[in-house]
């Protein structure tokens, strides 16, 4: 049966027609990260993230006096079922917004249904530089980094070590595919005496990586330039240690491989030469915000040690309220309007979404890892900011 778009001025607010449609009383937020299987490691921290910012949203009145409230679902992180997730979210929850991903196919994924149903997607993890170039469409936005800028960040770091001779080691899928991209791009002008001397893509969601150690261990790279995230770069380093895998190259990755979540979970078997990134890193406070917001994640998540993809689930969620209140509504064609070139203040500092591409000028974090005296894990010392192009 359908439903009657009703219109309720009070609030500031104007419904979605069709199924599930939100009340006058609350502003939906379907929100779409892997709880399940090789992705949970970093879809439940965010959904931690994405909780504590609901919570504060609603505790200090909402966004325009209106309740905001979370209807989620897993993504699994696979393309197919995370689509069909946001369609069922937009058509039968009725959601006003869709916020998450993680994976660059499931970020891509989502943007496609956003894009048919003229509903607002936040990219909050994905990178895969396609979703504000090629892919780009009206109502997908950005609040991670791309693979352009962290390319470029690999690039900055293979000059810091001196990297000569690259082994490239990329996941077999979209964000594997464009960092590779931005990295060769950016080699160049960053390092222009490197050459990359092997290329391997292994699958997403490769559990046996022996293979590959084998063929860089005989490839005779000084350097390995790699995306590999959570349990891919897990499995890679526990079955390479035998062989010293870590002791003959230098491993400089992106994929946030220096956050706590891999960190701290690997523990004494985190390898040794791994140069890192990170979007946030507990320990280390770059504004007094970092420090308030750290503490109130620390208490939520029950441990000081807190994860880093809390802070890109909050951050998401924060553009959406300063948008929504911007806009005076949930209008999605007023909150388009919004969003762009929208500043907001975020644990790190100031964050802009450019007008043209929806993008975000999210920094990153980068540094070597090392062992620190009386902890189990390893820590990121130095930390190095890299900001993105034009900050």
């Amino acid at each position: 049966m359908k439903r009657f778009v009703t219109s309720f001025a009070a609030a500031g607010l104007t419904l979605a027609a069709g199924y599930g449609a939100a009340s006058a009383d609350e502003i939906k937020i379907g929100v779409l990260y892997p709880t399940s299987g090789g992705g949970a490691i970093y879809g439940g921290p965010a959904m931690q993230g994405h909780d504590l910012a609901v919570e504060e949203i609603n505790a200090a009145g909402g966004a325009n006096g209106v309740k905001v409230v979370t209807v989620a679902r897993d993504s699994k992180l696979n393309p197919a079922a995370a689509a069909a997730a946001a369609k069922e979210l937009i058509t039968k929850e009725g959601v006003n917004v869709l916020i998450g991903g993680l994976a660059s196919s499931v970020g891509l994924a989502i943007s496609e249904v956003a894009r048919q149903e003229k509903v607002i997607y936040i990219a909050t993890i994905p990178k895969s530089i396609k979703i504000t170039r090629e892919k780009l469409h009206p109502y997908v936005f950005r609040t991670a980094s791309n693979t352009d800028f962290e390319g470029d960040a690999l690039a900055q770091m293979v000059k810091r070590v001196d990297g000569k001779k690259i082994c490239d080691v990329q996941l077999d899928y979209a964000y594997g595919h464009d960092l590779a991209d931005g990295f060769i791009k950016a080699l160049p002008s960053h390092a222009p005496d490197a050459e990359v001397v092997l290329t391997l893509r292994p699958k997403l969601g490769a559990t046996d990586f022996n293979a590959y150690v084998t063929q860089i261990m005989g490839s005779g790279c000084d350097t390995v330039v790699s995306g590999l995230w959570g349990n891919h770069f897990v499995n890679l380093a526990k079955q390479g240690a035998p062989f010293g895998l870590f002791n003959q190259v230098t491993y400089i990755s992106g994929g946030e491989i220096a956050s706590h979540e891999i960190a701290g979970k690997m523990g004494a078997d985190y390898p040794d030469n791994v140069v890192s990134n990170t979007y946030e890193l507990w320990y280390h406070s770059p504004t007094e915000a970092h420090k308030k917001f750290q503490a109130r994640l620390a208490k939520k998540a029950g441990t000081e040690e807190t994860a880093m993809w809390p802070m890109l689930a909050y951050n998401g969620v924060m553009f959406y309220r300063a948008a929504v209140e911007k806009a005076g509504g949930t209008d999605a064609e007023k909150v388009i309007e919004a969003l762009r070139g929208l500043t907001i203040e975020t644990p790190v500092g100031p964050l802009t979404i450019n007008a043209e591409d929806h993008q975000a000028n999210t920094g990153q974090f980068w540094g070597p890892m090392k062992k620190q005296a009386g902890r189990k894990y390893r820590m990121m010392d130095p930390v190095t900011y890299i900001p993105p192009p034009g900050e």
